[in-house]
């Protein structure tokens, strides 16, 4: 286990290694400043490991109400790298990020590919030999985090030499590699090649900020957006998308919908035109409709949902 508290960010990082050519890292770090930074390899080193992560960043809003303490959006994205690739990562001041991070060899992966292997999917089998140097798999909504928990606490219960039930935390980050794995390989995954692993990340990350942080002041715009990070509405636009799957007001309801959705579940005595008209919305039918095409149910139908 590794710890740090600096000017940047504090937290702790646990790693294992789970058999020959794969290991496991679990780290829960804070962010004091914005951070951007990049991967560094030691050219002494050998580069032979393949990096699958999962990335959770919860990032706490306030609501402008005296009734809600706050919304606690946790972002999730998975991200899949060969050996050597760069990537670019921004955080942002405040924001608690959980990393699951695998790291396997290439002669590990040779062990346990193919038809009856671990590591076996038709899209990640078409990956591995393209010039393509990651994959990258966003989700926008909080969920049950029923694969990833079990590997923190695991992680996190110590023995003399490391952690107490090490063949307990190799099932588990299968079962994590297997998730990720199906997931990729679903009909309806929006799987990206390489995107935006460079300076125009950057400025996509800040523009996702500014849309999360306006979601009970309004839409900000897109030429408002564009001119704030210093990029073209056009390719704003594109990269966007690229990157998130959804146009910028899409994704902004999506953001909206979500907090909406926190609110109604921490709190179930709150008029659904309450809510909408913290979110902006002067016709609480069209708010409704809105939460029912990103959820499926109507805001009325929420504690059903939830008690099933």
């Amino acid at each position: 286990m590794i710890k740090t508290s600096n000017p940047f960010l504090e937290g702790d990082c646990h790693y294992e290694e789970l058999e020959d050519g794969l290991w496991i890292l679990v780290s829960d770090i804070t962010c004091k400043k914005n951070i951007s930074y990049n991967l560094i390899y030691d050219k002494s080193l050998p580069v032979e490991y393949y990096t699958l992560s999962l990335y959770m960043n919860e990032t706490r809003r306030l609501a402008p109400s005296a009734l809600i303490n706050n919304i606690v959006n946790v972002d999730k994205s998975w991200m899949l790298h060969k050996p050597g690739d760069k990537a670019i990562n921004c955080h942002f001041t405040g924001s608690r990020s959980l990393f699951f991070i695998i790291y396997f060899s290439q002669d590990w992966l040779d062990r346990n590919a193919g038809n009856d292997g671990i590591f076996t999917s038709e899209k990640l089998d078409k990956w591995l030999l393209s010039d393509s140097g990651s994959i990258y798999l966003a989700k926008l909504f909080n969920g049950v985090n029923h694969i990833s928990e079990p590997i923190l606490k695991t992680i996190l219960n110590k023995g003399k030499n490391g952690v107490k039930d090490l063949l307990k935390l190799k099932i588990q980050t299968l079962e994590l590699m297997s998730a990720f794995i199906e997931k990729t390989s679903a009909s309806d995954s929006d799987v990206k090649y390489d995107v935006l692993t460079n300076t125009n990340r950057r400025k996509i990350l800040k523009a996702e900020k500014k849309l999360s942080d306006a979601i009970f002041k309004g839409f900000p715009g897109i030429e408002n957006l564009a001119h704030d990070i210093g990029i073209s509405t056009t390719k704003l636009k594109n990269d966007f998308k690229s990157a998130y799957g959804h146009s910028l007001f899409r994704y902004f309801q999506y953001r909206q919908m979500e907090a909406a959705k926190d609110m109604l579940s921490k709190d179930p005595e709150l008029k659904i035109a309450y809510v909408a008209g913290m979110l902006g919305y002067l016709n609480p039918s069209k708010f409704s409709a809105t939460f029912k095409k990103c959820y499926g149910y109507l805001p009325s139908e929420l504690n059903e949902k939830q008690t099933r």
